[in-house]
């Protein structure tokens, strides 16, 4: 039976596009951003100056490009709104430059953070709730309109059953892949691995044949960068999960937990997977010795980069546990409005609006690879048909992000601690051979004491 991922970029947005045809405001005015229903723009003869909190620069030159020119386009629409960008280098300073600036009197309006800190930035740093402030009509308008948002994606940002967030940049974890590796192991690059399974026994063929390493994952170990969001994905993948339903109690611990990552050691004792960390994955894809890198689609342009044309780089959705569908999670971030001021709020939906339009997506899209979460986009000529033929990277992705499990963030103060636990003890499972069972109890323990 062929493993082939065998949905097109058409086909995909297709589907999308029609499953989201009955979202809420669905028809909205098609201008340079997208017009509320009930919250009224910032009249043109008040001037405004608001501050944007944003780590697009962390992704490197494209994201300080990227970052300067929406806000320089925001302002030639909106003479009236000046935009001061605070840019940090780290997603994790976020949080702590927002304490200190409202310690010193000086809030940022809108800030872009991470999903895992949506608890955080909620309860402890007085983000707005959207449906409360702006009015769920105008919510509803902004995720609708000609091209409208992923169902599935609208759901990120809530809270409680409101919205605080909206998701603008994100991706679920994709599988780049060397074709050539694949050709010359044998093995056909159009039917790429869909289980982890099928990925081992490729892994290891191409390492004996080529003498390729076979996969980097930047789920686990020394590529992880200091997020679980990929993680939780292989964990929900084996019908697991990090917190209960409720999401009070963490489960780090449970059977199915145990068993996700009991399948990551045998994948590393097996020599299928190697332990690298992210520069070390790009300079191996780069030079031909890395067969496979799981990770964000925001490495698609290094990679691509990487490769300087030498081999045929290919992509498709994340592995599953046998007959188990994958569940993806995913990465990236929201922006939370803080404001308190009427004016400052209305300016600051002005420019909520048009960073998540589908203008400023197809943007973000070309220049740094995340997926558009709008899907429709991507087969309009205005805005990314042409680049979403080039770019056949961006199918799986489209496809995983009606199918996606949020990424969850966990309560209390103390999230990034516990994250941190989380991927100590996945790495010691994986490539130190630590017990699955006694590791994952250890750390159910340590991170409970930390949960509030």
């Amino acid at each position: 039976m062929s493993r082939r991922f065998t949905a097109t970029v058409s086909s995909v947005v297709a589907g999308a596009a029609l499953a989201l045809c009955s979202v809420p405001g669905a028809a909205g005015a098609a201008t340079s951003r997208l017009s509320s229903d009930t919250f009224p723009s910032l009249p043109s003869r008040t001037h405004v100056s608001i501050t944007l909190a944003s780590y697009m620069p962390l992704l490197g030159p494209p994201g300080v490009k990227e970052l300067s020119s929406l806000v320089s386009g925001f302002e030639a629409l909106h003479p009236n709104i000046d935009v001061t960008t605070e840019a940090e280098t780290t997603s994790s300073a976020i949080d702590g430059q927002i304490q200190q600036d409202e310690v010193a009197g000086k809030t940022p309006d809108v800030v872009q953070d991470t999903f895992s800190d949506l608890k955080f930035v909620t309860k402890s740093l007085g983000a707005v709730d959207l449906d409360q402030v702006v009015g769920k009509a105008s919510v509803a308008a902004l995720f609708g309109g000609p091209s409208p948002y992923a169902t599935a994606v609208t759901k990120l940002g809530v809270v409680n059953g409101d919205v605080y967030g909206i998701p603008w940049t994100l991706s679920t974890p994709t599988l780049f892949y060397n074709a050539t590796l694949f050709s010359q192991a044998g093995l056909n690059p159009s039917d790429p691995p869909t289980t982890w399974q099928e990925l081992q026994t490729d892994a290891l063929k191409i390492k004996s044949s080529t003498g390729a390493a076979g996969l980097s994952n930047g789920c686990l170990g020394a590529g992880a960068t200091g997020a679980d969001w990929c993680l939780q994905a292989i964990i929900d993948s084996a019908g697991g999960s990090v917190l209960n339903a409720p999401q009070t109690k963490l489960t780090f611990d449970a059977p199915k937990t145990v068993v996700a990552l009991q399948k990551m050691q045998g994948l590393a004792q097996s020599g299928a997977m190697v332990n690298l960390s992210s520069a070390q994955t790009t300079q191996a894809f780069a030079a031909g010795k890395l067969a496979m890198v799981l990770n964000s689609s925001a490495l698609q342009s290094s990679l691509i980069a990487a490769d300087g044309g030498h081999f045929k780089m290919m992509a498709a959705a994340m592995p599953g546990f046998g007959t188990q569908k994958a569940v993806p999670t995913n990465s990236g971030s929201a922006l939370f409005m803080l404001s308190t001021q009427k004016a400052n709020r209305e300016a600051d939906w002005e420019l909520m609006q048009y960073l998540t339009s589908p203008a400023s997506e197809t943007t973000i899209t070309e220049n740094i690879g995340y997926p558009p979460l709008r899907p429709a986009i991507a087969t309009q000529a205005k805005y990314l048909l042409s680049w979403a033929k080039a770019n056949p990277f961006l199918t799986p992705n489209l496809y995983q992000l009606e199918h996606i499990s949020p990424w969850l963030a966990y309560p209390g103060p103390n999230y990034t601690q516990i994250e941190t636990i989380l991927l100590n003890a996945a790495a010691n499972i994986a490539y130190q051979g630590a017990s699955p069972t006694s590791t994952m109890k250890a750390a159910q323990s340590q991170a409970t004491g930390l949960l509030s």
